[in-house]
C-alpha cells in the first residue's frame, strides 16, 4: 500500500487527520520551532566561542550573543516539552478513538468475524495493528512534516544571503529528505514485508497451538511444537538482523552526508564571509547544522515503516463495516417471517436459496438437520449477526438487520456458553446490569443453582475461575438460562445446548429449559430428537430448504421419514 493510500484513502487515518487538523498543524509548528531554536542556539554558541578567542572592541559584542544563548537555551527545551505534550495529547485522542472504533466494529460483527477471522489474526489486529497506526503518527507523519517545514524555512533563509548557498543547501536537504529515504525503502521493503508476515503468522500459529497444546502433549509431539515455534522465531530474528544491518549502514551514509554538508558550509562561509567579523560567523554557521541531524535522521526509518503501516491499514479495512446507521427501527412483534432467504459464505457454497419459514409468537419450533446443513447459520441470520445475500428476515414489519433492539428481543443459549473470570453476579447479570440481588436469586432458584451458589464462601460475589472451569457443563448451561431469564427476551434460540452432556443431565436440562421458557418463542436447534415431544412444531432442513414440517405427533403418524428418524434416534 502506497503512503498516499495509507494517509488519505482509508477510513482509519484520513477521518482523524481531518478532524484534528488544527492540532496536527500546531504540533508541526512547535516541532519546527524547536529545531530552529536548537540550530540558533548552536549558531549563537559558535559565534560567542569564536568571538571570545579575540579581543572584543566592545563588551556588548559578547553580551548580546550570550543573551541569545540564554533565550534559545531556555526556548528549546520549553518548546520541546510543549511540543511533546501537544503531539502526544493529539495522538492519544486519535488512538482512543481508533480503539473505540475497532472495538465497536468487532462487537457489532462478533459472530461474522468468528466465521471469517482466526483468533490469532484477531489478536494480531488488536495488539499490533492499532499500535502501528499510533507509530504512524509519531514515527512517520510528525518527523516527515517537521523535516519538510524545517527544510523550507532553511532554504528560504539561505536564499536571503545567497542563491548559491540556498541551492547548495537545497541539494543536501533533498538528498536527506528524498533520496536516502527512497533508497532505504527500496532496499528494506521486502525484508519489512516478510517481517510483518512472520509476526502476523506467529500470532495466528502460536494462538492455534496454545489452544491445542493439550493435544500436542498427549500425542507426544511437544518437541515438534517447540521446533516449529523456534523456527518461526528464527525467521523473524533473521529479518530483524537484516533490517538492523541496513539501518546501521544507512546511519553511516547519513553521517557522511552531514559531514559533506559541514564541508560545504565551511567552504561557502569562507568564500562568502571575508570581512570584519566573518571568521566568527563561519564557526556559527557550521555549528548550527549539527542539531538538525536529529530532524533528518529518523526520516528513512519513517518511510521504510510505511509498508508496515500499510499492511495494518489493509487488515483493518478488511473488517466488516458497522451498520449502526441502518439500525434505526425497533422490533415490536414477535412473529418471525423469513422470505426468499439466500445466503452462502462464498459464491460456490450456497447454504440457503429462496428459503422460506414463518414462526408465530410463542411457538416452540424444533429445527432438525444433518451437520453442516445450516442450522446454526440460520440462527445467526435470525439474530442479524450474518447478513443475507438476498431475501428478508422480519419480526413483524421490521427487518432484523435494521433493528436496534435485537439483543433485547432475542436470546441465545449455545453449545458452550462462556463463563467470564469475574464474580457470579457479573456473570448472571450479563444481559441485565440493573438486576437486583432479589431478582438474581430468584433466577438462580428457577434454574436450580440457588443452593449451590449459597454454599460458596462469598455467594454472589464469589470469583469464578477462567472460562468457568469450576462449574460442570450442566451448571454452565443453567447459568446461561439464568441470564436469559433476567434479560426477559421474548425469543430464545437453543443452539444444541446439551450436545456434550450425558443423557440424564441432558434430559433434565431440556425439561428445565422448556418449563422456564414456556411463555417465550423457542427455536430449538438440535441434531437428535430428545425433547421433540415438547415442541409445537418440527422442521427438518435439507439442501437449503424445509423437507419436513409439522407437529411431532402428526409427523410420527403420517411421515415415514420422520418416524424412521425417530426410531433410529431412540435406538429402536
Amino acid at each position: 500500500m502506497k503512503i498516499r493510500e495509507v494517509l488519505f484513502k482509508n477510513n482509519w487515518i484520513t477521518p482523524f487527520l481531518k478532524k484534528y487538523f488544527r492540532g496536527l498543524v500546531f504540533a508541526i509548528f512547535l516541532g519546527t520551532l524547536t529545531m530552529l531554536c536548537a540550530g540558533l542556539l548552536m549558531f549563537s554558541a559558535g559565534y560567542v566561542i569564536s568571538k571570545s578567542a579575540t579581543k572584543p572592541e566592545n563588551i556588548l559584542m559578547i553580551y548580546v550573543p550570550v543573551l541569545f544563548i540564554r533565550i534559545f537555551g531556555i526556548s528549546r527545551p520549553t518548546l520541546r516539552y510543549i511540543e511533546r505534550l501537544t503531539s502526544h495529547n493529539w495522538i492519544l485522542k486519535i488512538t482512543s478513538e481508533l480503539r473505540k472504533k475497532l472495538y465497536l466494529r468487532l462487537e457489532k460483527n462478533a459472530v461474522a468475524l468468528s466465521e471469517r477471522i482466526k483468533l490469532g489474526d484477531l489478536l494480531g489486529i488488536l495488539n499490533e495493528d492499532i499500535g502501528n497506526l499510533q507509530d504512524l503518527y509519531l514515527r512517520t507523519i510528525f518527523p516527515v512534516l517537521i523535516a519538510g517545514a524545517l527544510s523550507v524555512a532553511l532554504v528560504i533563509t539561505a536564499g536571503v544571503f545567497s542563491l548559491t548557498f540556498a541551492l547548495g543547501l537545497a541539494f543536501f536537504l533533498a538528498v536527506l529528505v528524498i533520496v536516502v529515504p527512497f533508497v532505504s525503502y527500496k532496499v528494506s521493503v521486502r525484508s519489512d514485508e516478510r517481517l510483518k508476515k512472520y509476526r502476523n503468522q506467529l500470532f495466528s500459529d502460536l494462538t492455534d497451538d496454545i489452544l491445542g497444546l493439550q493435544d500436542w502433549i498427549l500425542s507426544g509431539r511437544k518437541g515438534d511444537f517447540l521446533k516449529s515455534y523456534r523456527q518461526a522465531e528464527e525467521n523473524t530474528r533473521g529479518e530483524q538482523k537484516h533490517l538492523f544491518s541496513v539501518a546501521r549502514k544507512r546511519g553511516l551514509v547519513l553521517q557522511l552526508i552531514f559531514a559533506l554538508l559541514v564541508v560545504f558550509l565551511i567552504f561557502w562561509s569562507s568564500s562568502a564571509l571575508k570581512t570584519g567579523d566573518a571568521p566568527n560567523y563561519i564557526a556559527a554557521v557550521v555549528l548550527m547544522i549539527f542539531p538538525l541531524f536529529d530532524a533528518y535522521s529518523p526520516l528513512s526509518d519513517a518511510i521504510v515503516e510505511t509498508q508496515r503501516y500499510g499492511d495494518s491499514v489493509e487488515r483493518l479495512n478488511e473488517l466488516p463495516e458497522g451498520n449502526d446507521e441502518l439500525r434505526t427501527e425497533k422490533i415490536v412483534s414477535d412473529n418471525l417471517v423469513i422470505k426468499n432467504l439466500t445466503f452462502g459464505f462464498s459464491d460456490k457454497t450456497v447454504i440457503f436459496d429462496k428459503f422460506n419459514l414463518s414462526v408465530k409468537a410463542g411457538e416452540h419450533l424444533a429445527i432438525l438437520g444433518r451437520s453442516g446443513v445450516g442450522k446454526s447459520t440460520l440462527a445467526s441470520l435470525v439474530r442479524g449477526d450474518l447478513q443475507p445475500l438476498g431475501g428478508t428476515i422480519k419480526f413483524g414489519d421490521v427487518e432484523v438487520q435494521k433493528a436496534n433492539n435485537v439483543e433485547h428481543k432475542i436470546g441465545v443459549i449455545s453449545q458452550s456458553p462462556y463463563i467470564f473470570n469475574t464474580s457470579v453476579r457479573s456473570n448472571v447479570t450479563l444481559g441485565n446490569l440493573e438486576a437486583t440481588d432479589e431478582e438474581i436469586w430468584s433466577a438462580l432458584e428457577l434454574v436450580g443453582l440457588k443452593t449451590m451458589i449459597e454454599s460458596l464462601p462469598n455467594q454472589l460475589d464469589e470469583w469464578v475461575d477462567e472460562a468457568g472451569l469450576r462449574f460442570s457443563g450442566g451448571e454452565r448451561q443453567r447459568l446461561a438460562l439464568a441470564r436469559i431469564l433476567l434479560s426477559d427476551v421474548q425469543t430464545v434460540i437453543l443452539d444444541e445446548p446439551t450436545v456434550s452432556l450425558d443423557p440424564i443431565t441432558e434430559n433434565q436440562l431440556l425439561k428445565l429449559f422448556f418449563e422456564r421458557l414456556n411463555d417465550k418463542t423457542i427455536l430449538f436447534i438440535t441434531h437428535h430428537l430428545l425433547g421433540i415431544s415438547r415442541m409445537d412444531r418440527v422442521v427438518f432442513l435439507e439442501n437449503g430448504a424445509v423437507k419436513i414440517d409439522g407437529s411431532p405427533s402428526e409427523l410420527l403418524d403420517n411421515n415415514p421419514d420422520f418416524k424412521r428418524l425417530y426410531q433410529l434416534d431412540q435406538g429402536l
